[in-house]
């Protein structure tokens, strides 16, 4: 519902404590398992499936002989599935961590090391990944906060960057309110004149 971005020389610990000190500790956060999130404190983490599936889809790609990464990916579509068309509480969320559990204690020595060590993260993390099959309001990935942050990334590509501090917090500021509107049908001209408004009340 709501957009906060801010620039930070760091995408780190350092640069979320600068703005949330005391962490996070009413939210679930949905990442892709950088580790500066999970060293802040929080209600609880998700890790994003849309991350993980580009990373199965890679591995699939890897080897076509080998049969574990497809079966991860049907048990993660599955679990969307379920997600997506089943009534919330009648979610079979056992039997989606029972075939988890099976396919993380699975043997991949033999094949190229991108496998095992996907298959440790998803075993250290295995927690975190389905919790949006128990929590109605925890999403399975974290798609809202790539779409807002994808301008700030174009704009980087192109201009390459800000010439000055102030201006790179102006533009967060504004990209940060205009996404908020449209997360919530609203125009963003017409909040940006009601965030000037009661600064003018303020002053």
């Amino acid at each position: 519902m709501l957009t906060f971005i801010f620039q930070h020389t760091s995408r780190g610990k350092e640069a979320i404590d600068s703005h949330f000190p005391e962490g996070l500790p009413r939210s679930i956060l949905v990442t892709d398992r950088h580790t500066s999130c999970f060293n802040v404190e929080t209600a609880g983490h998700r890790l994003c499936l849309a991350h993980l599936i580009r990373n199965l889809f890679y591995l699939t790609e890897l080897n076509q002989k080998q049969t574990w990464s497809t079966a991860m990916l049907d048990l993660f579509r599955d679990g969307i599935h379920q997600r997506q068309s089943v009534p919330f509480g009648e979610i079979d969320a056992g039997g989606i961590k029972d075939r988890f559990n099976r396919l993380i204690k699975e043997d991949l020595t033999a094949l190229d090391k991108k496998y095992e060590s996907l298959r440790k993260s998803l075993e250290k993390h295995k927690e975190h990944v389905f919790q949006f099959l128990e929590y109605e309001d925890v999403p399975y990935d974290n798609n809202g906060s790539e779409r807002s942050i994808r301008p700030l990334k174009v704009k980087q590509k192109v201009s390459g960057m800000f010439k000055a501090d102030d201006n790179a917090d102006a533009f967060c500021q504004l990209h940060s309110i205009a996404d908020t509107a449209r997360k919530n049908n609203q125009d963003p001209f017409l909040a940006f004149v009601a965030v000037a408004q009661n600064v003018c009340n303020e002053i």
